[in-house]
C-alpha cells in the first residue's frame, strides 16, 4: 500500500521569541530563587502521624485479646502481616459489594474507614 502523497508544503516556522515585556514566566529566575529560598530553610522532620481515632485503642486491644485467645499477637510482624492481608482480602470484598450495587456509597464509606482503623491496630499495641 503506497503511502500518503507529499504535498510539497513545508511546516510552518517557529514562533517568534516574546519581547522582553511580554506576560512571560521566567524560569531560570524562578529555579535561582527557590534554590536560593531552599538553601536557607532549615528542615524539620514530622514522622508520620495518623489523626486521633477514638475507636483505635478499644479496637487494638480486641484484637490482641482475639490473637492472643489462638496463641498469636499482633505485636509480631509476621501475625501483624497476616492480620493486614486479611484486612485486604476484606477490602476487596467489601468493594466488590458496592460494585454490585449490594451496600449503598454511604455504607461502604463508614466500613472502608472501621478497615482502615483496624489496619493501624497493630501499630497501637
Amino acid at each position: 500500500m503506497p503511502g500518503p502523497e507529499a504535498t510539497g508544503a513545508t511546516p510552518p516556522p517557529p514562533p517568534a521569541p516574546a519581547p522582553a515585556d511580554a506576560d512571560v514566566i521566567d524560569f531560570q529566575q524562578r529555579r535561582a530563587l527557590a534554590n536560593s529560598q531552599r538553601q536557607d530553610a532549615t528542615v524539620t522532620l514530622v514522622p508520620d502521624e495518623q489523626p486521633a481515632d477514638p475507636g483505635l485503642q478499644p479496637m487494638a486491644m480486641h484484637a490482641e485479646a482475639l490473637f492472643q485467645h489462638h496463641q498469636r499477637t499482633l505485636t509480631d510482624p509476621q501475625t501483624a502481616q497476616a492480620f493486614r492481608i486479611a484486612l485486604d482480602l476484606a477490602q476487596g470484598i467489601l468493594d466488590a459489594a458496592r460494585g454490585q450495587q449490594h451496600i449503598t456509597e454511604d455504607a461502604h464509606r463508614r466500613i472502608h474507614g472501621t478497615l482502615a482503623t483496624a489496619r493501624r491496630a497493630p501499630d497501637a499495641l
